[in-house]
């Protein structure tokens, strides 16, 4: 018996097939997106590295919706793994956003923010309780892994 849910690896296809629609947005319509859905400015002195960033942001998307999409097919134990690693992930660059002092302003303020919102948290919550669930059943699964002991008096 598998301890972890199988809603767990439904998720992980889900968000994985997401992920596939994200990276082709910012990879094959990479320039579209950035103008005009982001509406960057990729006029000015920066705006190649943005489009540069735009696409590996792109090509990290269909990393991602790979390996999440076959872990959904073939382990569910990599799939709550890597459920729980992408919050974690976005929360170092959160960081590393403020340490350098970048805040999300101006140009900064994507329409895809509230989407990823919602895309973190799912992640969140089904590693959450993914974890939790499977700790349930293992806890209330008997042993079935060592021999059954006969029971012995120590008394007489």
């Amino acid at each position: 018996m598998n301890a972890i849910p199988s809603y767990v690896s439904f998720v992980a296809f889900a968000l994985g097939s997401y992920d596939v629609v994200r990276g082709i947005a910012h990879t094959v319509f990479a320039g579209y997106a950035a103008t005009d859905k982001a509406r960057l400015d990729l006029t000015g002195p920066s705006g190649l590295d943005q489009l540069i960033l735009m696409l590996a942001f792109g090509a990290s998307n269909l990393v991602t919706a790979s390996a999440l999409i076959y872990l959904a097919l073939t382990d569910r134990r990599g799939s709550l793994l890597l459920l729980g690693l992408i919050p974690l992930a976005y929360f170092a660059a959160h960081i590393g956003l403020q340490m350098h002092g970048v805040g999300l302003s101006g140009q900064g303020v994507f329409p895809g923010r509230f989407n990823m919102m919602v895309y973190l948290t799912v992640c969140t919550l089904t590693a959450t309780s993914g974890v939790l669930v499977a700790l349930t059943r293992m806890r209330s699964a008997p042993d079935a892994a060592s021999p059954a002991r006969p029971y012995v008096d120590h008394q007489g």
